[in-house]
Formats: C-alpha cells, sequence, structure tokens
C-alpha cells in the first residue's frame, strides 16, 4: 500500500487552462506530479504519462464540450509503490466527446494504487467514456468509476425555490460540479484568467 504522508523528493503542479497541446510527462523516482486542466472548450487532446517508483500522479481533467472531441490519457505505471488518480469532470453543452482513459500497471510491477474517476453532465450534448484498467499483475489495488448524468432534480428545485431562474441555479451547479476537483491556487487562476477577458 502506498505511505501517503510520504514527503517526495520533489513536487509539481503543471497548471493548464485552454491549451490543448498534447503532453508527455514522466513522474520519475520519489516525485509527484498534479497536472490540473480546465478548457472553457474542450478539444482533441493526448496525454501520456510514465510512472516509474515510489510516486504520486494526479490528473484532474475538466471542461466544456462545446464541439466534437477525442481525448485519450494514458498512464503507464512501470514502477513500485505509486499511487495513480485521474479525475474527470465535464460537462457537455452541445455535440460529442470521447474521452479514453486507459491505466496499465505492468507486469511484475507491485503495491501500486490506481483510481478512475469520470464524471460528466450532459446538458445539450454527449460523452463517451472509455475507462480501461489493464492490470498485468496481481499486486495492485485498481478501481474506476464513470458517471454520466443530468442536473440533479432535487438540487435545481431547491435553488429554484430559493428565486433563482433555472439558468442561473444550472450555472450554479455547473460551477460546482467543475471546481469541487480543483485547488484553491488553481481556482484563483481561474478567476484571475476570467476576470482579464472580460
Amino acid at each position: 500500500m502506498v505511505i501517503m504522508n510520504k514527503l517526495y523528493k520533489d513536487r509539481k503542479v503543471i497548471n493548464i487552462i485552454d491549451d490543448n497541446t498534447n503532453l508527455k510527462i514522466e513522474v520519475e523516482k520519489d516525485n509527484m506530479i498534479i497536472i490540473n486542466c480546465f478548457f472553457d472548450n474542450i478539444q482533441d487532446m493526448q496525454i501520456d504519462v510514465k510512472q516509474f517508483d515510489d510516486s504520486y500522479l494526479v490528473i484532474n481533467y475538466a471542461g466544456f464540450i462545446r464541439e466534437n472531441a477525442n481525448v485519450n490519457i494514458n498512464v503507464d505505471v512501470i514502477g513500485n509503490n505509486n499511487k495513480t488518480v485521474v479525475n474527470t469532470r465535464t460537462i457537455s453543452q452541445k455535440n460529442h466527446a470521447t474521452f479514453e482513459v486507459k491505466i496499465k500497471a505492468n507486469e511484475s510491477t507491485q503495491n501500486n494504487d490506481i483510481i478512475e474517476d469520470l464524471k460528466a453532465i450532459n446538458e445539450e450534448g454527449t460523452v463517451t467514456f472509455l475507462p480501461v484498467l489493464q492490470v498485468d499483475t496481481k499486486e495492485v489495488n485498481a478501481s474506476h468509476f464513470a458517471t454520466i448524468g443530468g442536473f440533479d432534480k432535487n438540487e435545481l428545485f431547491y435553488l429554484e425555490s430559493k428565486g433563482l431562474s433555472t439558468n442561473k441555479a444550472k450555472d450554479i451547479l455547473k460551477r460546482s460540479f467543475i471546481e469541487n476537483l480543483f485547488s484553491d491556487n488553481f481556482l484563483k487562476m481561474l478567476n484571475d484568467r476570467k476576470e482579464e477577458h472580460e
């Protein structure tokens, strides 16, 4: 089992806002990398990660789908004693996006924890999740979750009962759905960027 209170030799946070450039990253031994991605308009993107021994990787990917897109996230766990977490939070406002999230735990690796947590709200568009856990070893703790749905009617009703319009209530729920994924620092970056463009 991975020790979560471990002091990593190096800790990096990579923040990506509206930049669909493909990524290739290696998480070296005793390192921690957190990748925060937010897109006002999700487009095609490929993220490839190799994860070595005693490391911790978190990918938080969120945004709005406004046009057809394919997003591929591939993590190759080739080391031991790693923690790997991939989270997505997407809102399909129109058109369609496919997310293929593949995490592979290689043969002969040990003591790796792997979590895929993929969630989407279909508003006027659609989302397809292809969560893949390729586990070639018995020495792994792996789980994945995929949820695609609409707005919670009880939450909408509650907000509307407070005098909010349906559109305003949906905006609050969308913001909450995405913001719960990110740290305060990243949310501040998003708000500062929004103010710059207003």
